[in-house]
């Protein structure tokens, strides 16, 4: 500061890092419990709720304990024949089909191509081995390129496919001020027009292509949204930030009721946990928080990622990372500009990007209050500026990260084999993890749902 200023009050948070500059300034920690009632709610205004400390150690060797806690629930298996009698000794085949937690990618439209190359068989094999989840980018300046005219057909495309493929498909995003279509700035239009554009937006979409979706970012980045100007920055502007996304989220309900309804952004910080409470407390009807985890500038420290799930947990809505992304490459500095010169993958960034990424699963996973992972940009071949975040190289090879995944999500997470029933004709597995199974005997079979919540006990009549 050039010059003593008035008192000022401010909080340093030593759990999320950054860089803090003071001239001319004394500090004095501040026990939280110290502050009067007043004081306490500024803070909270100002940056979120305040969390308990993280032990950072304790946290990462209790996590296979979470998740046995958090994921998994006895599963029970009756055997019995016809006449109600138990089958001692019966051999009951248990198969794990599906997690019901999302195990995502940002769709890759290239798996949509007929005429094959090897590094597409690839791309497609690796896809369809790891993810349950994709998410489809449902931009509005490429749906309508022109005043209405719609590209339903690629998307029912993509949406046929990924329904073929049994995957679960979401969409990223309706409304993002990035993405608006440019024709809506000829001429400028006033902010009811803008409002009238983007409900004829929700009613084309809803029908044709939204109610195919699992979930929806019905808004994209909002925190940020009026720093950028663009045909869409006057409608969230002048304070109308909650009651307009909020109508739109009603709105988009009403359409789409069975689709769960989600609010994205990039922002980790207490503004964005500010802004949803808002939302909540104004009656939205928000059945989800995305988060964006970009990390081409470094990784999340393990105490920052575990405070700002903790943080929107808070809310009481579950946690989807929509979209997670991390450099396995050579630290450069990244200022949002395709890479120049080109940023290529390295053996060492790859080790290191199998270590975090196994890390950054496992503690996600672990959380409770986490519903889905999406990995952004799963391929070099197709990544954002050219940035080497994939899980596979530009020839579809694997990296080390893919593997770590794969063994994680369709080995240590998975509950599958063959089990004897005992002498009363029980199968019991104590920590079976959620999901859909195939159960069968004989010639008989079941498809039935596990959740934590709603543990399956199962009965399977043999002979009939």
């Amino acid at each position: 500061m050039p010059a003593p200023q008035a008192p000022l009050d401010f909080v340093i948070l030593l759990d999320d890092p950054g860089s803090v500059w003071i001239d001319s300034a004394s500090l004095q920690a501040v026990d939280e419990g110290s502050l009067s009632v007043a004081e306490h709610r500024r803070v909270e205004r100002l940056l979120g709720p305040v969390l308990p400390p993280v032990d950072e150690a304790r946290l990462l060797a209790e996590t296979d304990a979470r998740i046995q806690r958090n994921r998994t629930a006895p599963l029970s298996i009756n055997v019995v024949d016809a006449s109600g009698r138990p089958q001692a000794g019966a051999s009951v085949r248990v198969e794990h089909l599906r997690h019901h937690f999302a195990f995502g990618a940002g769709f890759d439209w290239q798996l949509l191509k007929a005429d094959r190359t090897e590094a597409d068989r690839r791309h497609r094999a690796a896809f369809l081995g790891l993810f349950n989840a994709a998410s489809v980018q449902f931009y509005a300046a490429g749906y309508e390129p022109g005043p209405g005219v719609f590209h339903d057909a690629g998307f029912l495309q993509a949406l046929d496919w990924l329904r073929e493929q049994g995957l679960r498909a979401d969409g990223n995003s309706l409304y993002w001020n990035l993405a608006a279509p440019r024709w809506l700035a000829t001429p400028p239009q006033p902010v009811k027009s803008l409002q009238e554009w983007m409900d004829g937006l929700l009613q084309q979409a809803s029908p044709a292509l939204l109610r195919r979706m699992s979930g929806v970012a019905v808004f994209n980045e909002i925190v940020a949204w009026e720093r950028f100007q663009t045909p869409l920055t006057p409608v969230l502007a002048e304070g109308r930030k909650v009651a307009v996304v909020a109508d739109f989220l009603h709105r988009f309900k009403v359409l789409n009721p069975r689709v769960d309804a989600l609010v994205n952004d990039y922002d980790p910080t207490p503004e964005y946990y500010n802004l949803l409470q808002k939302l909540i407390e104004a009656g939205a009807p928000l059945d989800g928080i995305g988060l964006q985890s970009h990390m081409h500038n470094g990784p999340w420290s393990v105490v920052q990622l575990w405070n700002v799930v903790n943080r929107l947990a808070l809310l009481k809505r579950p946690v989807f990372f929509t979209e997670l992304s991390v450099v396995s490459g050579t630290a450069r500095a990244f200022n949002f500009r395709p890479a120049d010169p080109p940023w290529e993958t390295t053996a060492e960034g790859e080790a290191a990007q199998a270590d975090y990424l196994e890390q950054f699963y496992r503690l996600v996973y672990s959380h409770p209050a986490a519903a889905g992972i999406t990995y952004w940009d799963y391929s070099d071949r197709s990544a954002w500026l050219g940035c080497p975040v994939g899980l596979l190289r530009k020839d579809g090879s694997p990296k080390p990260a893919y593997w770590r995944l794969d063994r994680l999500i369709n080995r240590d997470w998975s509950t599958k084999g063959i089990f004897e029933a005992d002498k009363n004709g029980r199968v019991i597995i104590p920590h079976a993890f959620a999901g859909d199974y195939r159960i069968s005997t004989g010639g008989t079979e079941l498809l039935q749902e596990h959740t934590v919540d709603r543990p399956l006990a199962a009965v399977l009549v043999v002979g009939r």
